[in-house]
């Protein structure tokens, strides 16, 4: 995990509910192949954000 940062956006959230919102086929096809590669690229940011806040706790635990 000590990659550089490369400090993409994760096409997910508010950009999905914009193309979807928007009706654009097209668009939302884009967005849905570009979601499927940065995935495939980074992983799921929920697992990374759990080992996160246990090394968050961690080291506020052996602060006090």
């Amino acid at each position: 995990m000590a990659e550089a940062s490369s400090h993409s956006v994760p096409p997910y959230g508010p950009a999905i509910h914009q193309a979807i919102g928007s009706g654009d086929l097209d668009r939302m096809r884009k967005l849905a192949e570009s979601a499927e590669k940065w995935l495939s690229e980074h992983g799921d940011v929920s697992a990374a954000l759990e080992v996160l806040k246990a090394e968050i706790a961690r080291r506020e635990a052996a602060k006090s």
